[in-house]
């Protein structure tokens, strides 16, 4: 048996740290579905890791791809063998079997142990085992072992110490910023005892993992030295008791040889309590703890989760999600469907042809990108029900209606649009007023007659009959019949006639002469008076309400027009003068 006891020295090399797959406490948003309009909402969920209690392990065959260099960490003295290192503090917590350790001994015979009082720091590490684990006997207890055996550091036969060595490190950057922080052990390219290198070099690498306390052992080389201590390796853990261990198949002790190999060592004793904290726009959600949170966003709001552990010893282990903007689809570019208005009719029974809005509803936009369906309720519009009505273009209705549009598009989004118009009866539409028996001068219209309504229509006949233009000249003892319309809606609709009747009288002016002689209309006016004559007019004046002339022309015509958009509206007083007489006539300007 060997006795050798050396003081180690520690020396610490920094170097670049490389990216590593193992698993880490981590928690991310996925890429939530869009939001189809603003104030619409999308559910947010997470994927996350969490530790599991390590009252219990299981290991699992995992590929050989070492993340993490095999050199240029702290090494232990090349002058010596069967050593442990000085107490390494860790600066974090790391559970193992049930507790939680800030300290252990790394040996250089390819073991770690948490157990400070059964070994002594930078004192001996045992080498001599034969046993299999879980053993209440084995020389070193509450241990990763990775491999386990008698390696011989000490120089020679190492030749090269600056390769061939036993080196530490702890990564505390990048991906393995904490809480994901990893403590690497490299027993590198070593000679084993009494067979050096004639066996090939030991190199194998063990991984901390905090937070998950995973533990990943990577073995590039492992070659039993048959003739020494029956060649015996191991790979696996065990407890401070010795009652419980976990070791991969075919590496509990024993003589046996890898090459590129890796195991990782899991946590499985059920997960820890862990709790979740959404953020929007950095300031926390009340009463929001789920690992998934509806977000209903007014903008461009953005999203975030802390997940907080609660560790073995009590201590919280927090850990912060990427920043999540929901993605708030633009409505497209609808058209306002317009209300379709329906006159009131006997039997009262309508029907209406809804798809009239399908077109116009999606104005520009390719119809093929979406599907639109007519609902008689809100609720079935927004929730794309079946109960849609089945034939749009030949509805049925007897009372006002809302129409419900559900517009959805097929393509991108799969966004639903609602959309709403009216299906209006327009009431009975009286007849127009007025006196039934009017006056007339010659050359006066249809126009110039008062009658109280909207939108007149004339007719010759009190029911069907000829329509008559407004400017049609006023004939002596006649009766003329008329209508108004309200939204598209006349009054001669009803079953009823509905026309109001005016009977006209020519009035002649005091001289027969001037009363033949001259017309002027329409009077009232709006734009264009026309003025006409049996004789040519000589002059045409014409003078406002309180005497000042406003016009004066000399036509020597019969008949002309006069352009009155310029006058205010009032009354006003036009002469007309022929060779063989004159008149006053008075107009009213509108």
């Amino acid at each position: 048996m060997k006795k050798f006891y050396f003081t180690i020295q520690l020396l610490g090399i920094s170097f670049l740290a490389m990216a590593q797959n193992a698993p880490t406490t981590s928690i991310n948003i996925l890429e939530p579905a869009p939001i189809c309009t603003n104030g619409g909402c999308t559910l947010l969920t997470t994927e996350h890791v969490s530790p599991q209690n390590t009252s219990s392990y299981s290991v699992s065959s995992i590929p050989y791809n070492p993340s993490f260099p095999f050199f240029g960490g702290i090494t232990l003295n090349s002058n010596a063998d069967d050593v442990w290192t000085s107490t390494i503090t860790l600066p974090f917590a790391f559970g193992f079997y049930g507790n939680t350790y800030n300290s252990l001994l790394v040996g250089s015979n390819g073991v770690i142990t948490f157990d400070l009082v059964n070994n002594n720091p930078a004192g001996l590490c045992q080498w001599s085992f034969n046993q299999t684990i879980p053993n209440p006997s084995f020389p070193i207890r509450n241990a990763i072992y990775g491999v386990y055996q008698d390696t011989n550091i000490a120089s020679p036969p190492v030749t090269n110490p600056v390769i061939q060595n036993v080196n530490y490190y702890i990564l505390d950057t990048g991906a393995n910023a904490a809480p994901n922080r990893v403590f690497v052990v490299n027993f590198n390219e070593l000679p084993q005892y009494q067979c050096n290198n004639s066996v090939g070099f030991q190199t194998s690498q063990v991984v901390m993992h905090e937070s998950t306390n995973i533990i990943d052992i990577y073995v590039k080389s492992r070659n039993a030295c048959t003739t020494w201590n029956s060649g015996s390796g191991l790979i696996g853990i065990q407890n401070q008791a010795g009652t419980s261990a976990l070791v991969p198949a075919g590496r509990n002790t024993g003589s046996w040889s890898a090459t590129n190999e890796a195991w990782r060592i899991s946590p499985n004793g059920g997960y820890l309590p862990t709790t979740f904290a959404w953020y929007l726009d950095g300031a926390l959600l009340p009463n929001e703890f789920s690992d998934s949170l509806i977000a209903c966003p007014n903008g461009n709001s953005s999203y975030s989760v802390k997940m907080s552990v609660l560790n073995a010893d009590s201590s919280l282990t927090v850990v912060s999600s990427n920043e999540v903007t929901p993605f708030i689809v633009p409505e497209p570019a609808f058209e306002t469907p317009v209300d379709l208005i329906f006159c009131t009719q006997e039997p009262f029974v309508y029907v209406a042809d809804l798809t009239t809005n399908t077109n116009l509803i999606l104005g520009a936009l390719n119809p093929n990108d979406y599907s639109i369906s007519y609902y008689e309720t809100l609720v079935d519009a927004e929730n794309s029900s079946s109960n849609f009505i089945a034939n749009p273009s030949n509805y049925s209705f007897t009372e006002n209606k809302t129409i419900y549009v559900g517009i959805q598009e097929e393509v991108q989004t799969s966004c639903h649009y609602v959309k709403t118009f009216a299906l209006t009866i327009i009431p009975v539409v009286n007849a127009p007023t007025g006196a039934p028996t009017q006056n007339f001068t010659a050359g006066q219209t249809l126009a110039d007659l008062i009658v109280i309504g909207d939108n007149l229509t004339w007719y010759d006949a009190p029911t069907e009959g000829n329509m008559l233009p407004s400017s049609t000249l006023l004939q002596d003892n006649t009766t003329y019949y008329a209508t108004q319309s309200v939204s598209g809606c006349e009054s001669n609709r009803n079953v009823n006639a509905n026309r109001f009747a005016v009977t006209t009288n020519l009035v002649l002016s005091n001289e027969s002469f001037n009363t033949n002689a001259f017309s002027v209309y329409p009077n009232p006016v709006g734009e264009v008076l026309t003025v006409a004559a049996k004789d040519n007019l000589k002059s045409v004046v014409v003078y406002n309400a309180i005497g000042q002339q406003v016009l004066h022309l000399n036509p020597d015509q019969k008949e002309l027009q006069i352009n009155t958009t310029k006058f205010s509206k009032g009354v006003y007083f036009i002469t007309l003068n022929t060779e063989k007489g004159s008149s006053t006539l008075k107009i009213i300007k509108n």
